[in-house]
């Protein structure tokens, strides 16, 4: 294909009222400029394609039809794998992102920036029209992504959906993004070294409804814990969590139910958990890390639990018998202080990474 300097990714869905303007904005902004568009259609029952394509004869655009909705991710990885520019826009076409700012990310990457970031969080940027709870949403979506995703941090909106890329950021790099933030995806696995943020105000969705829904924030947590690299230690956390409660719901009917003294109820309980554990990590945690006879592993991870079982099972005492700590407390504070000790032996001894 010829190329273009250029090229301007869009997913839609039922954007028909809106394709019409967003065109001509874009050509009105890239005056003098070689680009194209590339519409990426997922079959909108609105006729948005069809538009799109009349749209062809007056500007460079071209549609790309998808036979169902298969999702704004995979719709903008197919738009760029049949694009031509030197340089990639990805955009929504809801009006909400204005293409005027366009020129000014360009002018970013002609400076020896790699990826270009239209941000609504750095000082000049801006969203309209959205209430608190769109707001909270939004700012704590960063703040979880800052805090799962090291590479993020310096970066004030790592979910922008408007942004522009030099094409060899994602040459032969394998991309599998979930729901609609395909912008960390590409800071994750993509190459480049500088990043620039412009300023810009996320407008008012005039036209269509809006496509964030409880299903579209399910997959941007579980396309966080796909980047993470401590996705490892957060399926321990929550392993150890259902540990914690296998651990004192069976204290609490072997010591209030049944009237088992606190020494022995405690034990039966620990090593309750444990095995409550143990399991969870074969079919989940450690799944890929599965060398050798699961027997073994059963035998190793308790040999590697001793030290922290012994360490909450003492602690647990000691609470109890001699500060008088009542028996779920005493519990409690000894399962926190076994953990990191539990963590640490099972990924070095028990599940540890093939080195192959």
């Amino acid at each position: 294909m010829v190329s273009v300097l250029i090229s301007i990714v869009v997913p839609t869905y039922n954007e028909r009222d809106n394709i019409v303007e967003l065109i001509r904005r874009i050509d009105k902004a890239l005056v003098g400029v070689d680009y194209e568009v590339v519409v990426v259609d997922d079959n909108s029952p609105d006729g948005t394609a069809d538009v799109a394509e009349g749209l062809s004869k007056d500007y460079p655009v071209r549609v790309i039809r998808r036979p169902s909705k298969l999702g704004l991710a995979t719709a903008v990885l197919d738009g760029v794998k049949n694009s031509r520019g030197d340089y990639v826009v990805v955009m929504d076409a809801d009006l909400q992102h204005p293409p005027e700012v366009i020129p000014r990310m360009y002018e970013e990457l002609v400076k020896g920036y790699d990826i270009v970031i239209a941000s609504r969080y750095v000082v000049g940027g801006s969203v309209r029209g959205w209430g608190f709870i769109r707001r909270l949403i939004s700012r704590t979506a960063i703040l979880i992504a800052k805090l799962l995703i090291p590479k993020v941090r310096g970066i004030e909106d790592p979910i922008s959906g408007f942004f522009m890329f030099r094409r060899e950021v994602l040459e032969d790099i394998s991309l599998s993004p979930k729901g609609f933030k395909i912008l960390l995806e590409v800071l994750v696995k993509g190459r480049y070294s500088r990043v620039s943020e412009v300023p810009y105000t996320f407008g008012v969705r005039v036209r269509g409804t809006s496509k964030l829904s409880s299903k579209e924030l399910i997959n941007y947590i579980t396309h966080l814990l796909t980047l993470t690299p401590y996705k490892t230690l957060l399926k321990f956390l929550v392993v150890g969590s259902l540990g914690t409660l296998v651990n004192l719901g069976v204290l609490y009917i072997l010591r209030y139910s049944l009237g088992i003294q606190h020494l022995i109820a405690s034990a039966l309980s620990i090593e309750a958990s444990v095995i409550n554990n143990y399991v969870l990590h074969e079919l989940w945690t450690f799944k890929d890390r599965r060398l050798g006879s699961w027997l073994v592993r059963l035998i190793k991870f308790h040999g590697s639990t001793a030290l922290a079982v012994t360490i909450q099972y003492i602690t647990s005492q000691i609470l109890y018998y001699v500060l008088s700590v009542e028996s779920i407390t005493s519990q409690f504070v000894g399962i926190l202080l076994g953990f990191i000790t539990n963590y640490t032996l099972s990924t070095r001894f028990i599940w540890r990474k093939s080195k192959s």
